[in-house]
């Protein structure tokens, strides 16, 4: 019974110290954050070039070995009649990892928020503030969207994905120019090695920052790749929260002087704009989406219709663990993701006020 007990206090430990980082970031914010993100920037970026120097992701292989490990052992204990000691041995182990989670970027979800760090006003805005951001957003993607290879079909063709993520890291290096807060980026976004098997989860990308990588399903729709590429290396930043991710991705698309990646962010913006206005005014949403060029509604319909075929029970409980972890950090669940047009719309207004709009 002694190796049981050791496992049961290391889990304790791990849960205790886990606990006392996010007391200490919850309750002395300006303090912790004076340092942390800085911390946690350099750590993950570290780790991350060197698992850079690895085309595959390790974090999917380190995975697919552990679960091997923990079956193998599983049928040794049972046959030694061990199975508290495997199963104790194994909560250990989980509670180990969330506090290396938590104590390595996990706690930039409790950071200041992005528009404070940017130096950015983001408040309430009236409904005809966010319609008449949906529709810019509408008309810079119908503009990019007229400049993209498409096919017989009016399907886009786009460049590989190892050119994407090239073009995703160099829109960060050019984004960090403009402010330091971009700066170090991971090096690469990888493909998923179960690209598809993600894709019935509901999940086109993954930042693992206990091995630094930033990863994206090969199964994500073509207009979304390089803004979800741009998403995850936002993780890699220590931009944890999800709305905040994604207007750093549509940054860093709009700085790029690619059209592929600007075409990427405008078209995500005018999504997210739209599914909001959706919400307020289905009228006003529709109005907004005549607004389109006929190339953006192509991709949109597309889109849907491509989404729809992972659509399933397997996703929906994904979701809901998704949900609970973006909870467990304060977020407002997956509908974090949607947050994003209050970012956008703030955006619009300051070019507007820059351009005499």
């Amino acid at each position: 019974m002694l190796k049981p007990v050791r496992h049961l206090m290391g889990a304790g430990s791990s849960l205790a110290l886990t606990a006392l980082l996010v007391a200490a970031a919850r309750f002395i914010p300006d303090l912790w954050f004076s340092f942390y993100t800085g911390f946690s920037r350099r750590a993950i970026g570290a780790i991350g070039a060197f698992t850079a120097r690895v085309p595959l992701c390790v974090w999917e292989c380190l995975a697919g070995a552990l679960v091997a490990a923990g079956l193998i052992s599983l049928i040794v204990c049972l046959k030694k009649r061990r199975f508290l000691s495997w199963l104790t041995g194994l909560l250990e182990l989980v509670c180990l990892l969330v506090f290396l989670f938590v104590g390595l970027w996990g706690l930039n979800h409790f950071a200041p928020p992005l528009s404070e760090q940017l130096g950015m006003e983001v408040g309430q805005y009236t409904q005809q503030q966010l319609a008449d951001a949906g529709t810019y957003y509408a008309r810079m993607a119908s503009l990019y969207a007229a400049q993209m290879e498409r096919d017989e079909a009016g399907d886009l063709a786009l460049p590989e994905f190892a050119r994407q993520s090239e073009l995703a890291v160099e829109s960060y290096e050019l984004l960090a120019a403009t402010n330091d807060r971009f700066s170090g980026a991971a090096s690469t976004v990888k493909p998923l090695l179960l690209s598809e098997g993600f894709g019935y989860l509901g999940i086109t990308g993954v930042y693992v920052c206990l091995t630094g990588e930033s990863s994206v399903s090969r199964a994500e729709y073509p207009a979304s790749l390089s803004f979800t590429m741009c998403h995850e290396l936002a993780h890699s930043l220590a931009f944890a929260a999800e709305d905040e991710a994604n207007f750093c991705a549509f940054l860093a698309c709009e700085q790029s002087p690619s059209p592929i990646l600007r075409y990427s962010g405008y078209y995500n913006a005018f999504v997210y704009c739209y599914n909001a206005l959706h919400k307020a005014d289905p009228a006003a949403a529709q109005t907004l989406w005549q607004a389109c060029s006929e190339e953006v509604l192509h991709d949109c319909r597309v889109h849907v219709a491509y989404n729809q075929q992972y659509e399933g029970k397997v996703q929906d409980a994904a979701q809901k663990v998704n949900d609970t972890y973006l909870k467990a950090f304060h977020e407002e669940g997956v509908q974090s993701y949607g947050l994003v047009a209050d970012y956008l719309i703030a955006h619009y207004l300051a070019l507007e006020t820059e351009t005499g709009g």
